[in-house]
């Protein structure tokens, strides 16, 4: 009420005011507005007149700059509601990538792209639907084109690495992966797969230049250290015979138990006649850990008039490490084998009552056979001896258990180099 009374008193002396303006101004006057038009109204009319236009001026800019912002806000909010739109239907297109209804993904992803431009993820999310399908030449034609936009970005080039990998074009894959390293140059996911490709095509010396990349972004990594080893490697083997030597001499320098290049070495040095200098080598190897492979080399490379200096070699390993069964094994069958049946004896007997293996029954077989106590040797391991005519070890590899009857540098199954280790 008190309101209304207020607006009432205002509204009173507002036309009282403008009343006594007109009665105290009530003069004509002539107004013209154009040279040819003329007005003759009271000064206090032409006054109110004024003042009403200038209000009407204001109040047409200020709906005029109501309008331009609320069209700004419309078109935001238009703006909005496509990015949300977009949003839902790529969302959507990427749920049924998982759900393997490629081409519906498609269409979603055509259609979010249809009122904006396409972005790098868009294109690397329709090549993956070509790529999952089993069509890796489409998707790697997608991201060819995508080139011509978007030039050497890492995210397309990685993208197209893997299509050209999956094609079987590796060369393409490598110059797209080589090109994203550059710019990009600490991406692990893109540094990783070059890495794979370069092992693939045995391109060691950049495989190890790469690897190396890798094992400084990720230097906890005992076995990307392995992978660095292993390239270096064989990038050794690959190169001139007078830049190998000294390339297989720094990787012994840096990595002295690296078994391959241990047993590389001592080959080398074996072929050449050298061979008490490999020995030496060896035996300061299995001293510090007796790898089945390097014991392997030992008994290739000694002469049997020297077999004595390498039982003796056998029984301090022995000695220093009496819990391995495997060593005990291959030390008792290189005894037998050289006519010190009762030193082999010696060896097994902390096996006789464990029964430990087959092995060791089969070696004990030879045993009393060697001491014509034939009816004491077992006939089923004493024929799988003689039909073997010696004790095969078999190795496995130690980061992933896979077998095999001959020591390789390289396991074949995971990668990983000098993992091998006699059973």
């Amino acid at each position: 009420m008190f309101r209304r009374i207020v607006a009432i008193t205002v509204f009173v002396i507002l036309v009282a005011a403008v009343s006594l303006l007109v009665h105290w101004n009530a003069a004509q006057t002539s107004f013209k507005l154009t040279p040819e038009l003329t007005f003759n109204l009271p000064l206090g009319i032409l006054m109110i007149a004024a003042a009403v236009a200038g209000a009407l001026v204001m109040f047409i800019l200020a709906l005029m700059r109501e309008g331009r912002l609320a069209l700004r806000d419309w078109t935001v909010h238009r703006e909005i509601r496509i990015a949300q739109r977009n949003a839902a239907q790529i969302t959507e297109a990427r749920s049924q990538i998982l759900a393997g209804e490629y081409k519906r993904a498609r269409n979603l992803l055509t259609k979010s792209t249809q009122k904006r431009a396409m972005e790098i993820s868009d294109i690397i999310d329709f090549a993956e639907t070509y790529l999952l399908e089993g069509d890796p030449l489409q998707a790697r034609k997608v991201l060819e084109e995508a080139q011509k936009d978007f030039g050497n970005e890492p995210l397309l080039l990685f993208a197209l690495g893997r299509a050209c990998k999956a094609t079987g074009d590796l060369p393409a894959a490598l110059s797209a992966l080589e090109r994203a390293v550059s710019v990009y140059p600490t991406s692990m996911p893109i540094l990783t797969l070059l890495r794979d490709i370069l092992f693939e095509t045995e391109s060691w010396e950049r495989a190890a230049e790469v690897q190396g990349r890798i094992v400084e972004l990720n230097a906890d990594d005992a076995s990307e250290k392995n992978w660095l080893l292993g390239a270096r490697y064989e990038a050794a083997l690959q190169a001139e015979e007078s830049a190998r030597d000294t390339a297989l001499r720094e990787l012994a320098s840096d990595a002295p138990d690296f078994l391959p290049v241990l047993v590389h070495r001592a080959r080398i040095l074996a072929d050449t006649g050298d061979w008490r200098r490999a020995m030496k080598m060896l035996e300061k190897a299995v001293r510090k850990r007796p790898h089945g492979a390097a014991l392997a080399e030992l008994e290739a490379l000694v002469p049997a008039e020297e077999s004595s200096r390498l039982a003796r070699l056998y029984g301090k390993l022995v000695a220093s490490t009496p819990q391995s069964v495997g060593l005990r094994l291959r030390a008792a069958h290189y005894l037998i084998k050289h006519g010190r049946v009762e030193e082999a004896a010696e060896t097994l007997k902390p096996l006789a009552e464990s029964g430990e293996a087959s092995v060791a029954k089969a070696l004990w077989g030879e045993i009393h056979d060697a001491r014509e106590e034939s009816s004491l040797a077992h006939f089923a391991y004493r024929d799988a001896l003689i039909e073997s005519e010696a004790f095969s070890p078999h190795y496995s590899c130690e980061v992933c258990g896979a077998a095999t009857g001959d020591w390789h540098a390289r396991c074949d199954n995971c990668g990983a180099w000098g993992m091998f280790e006699s059973i």
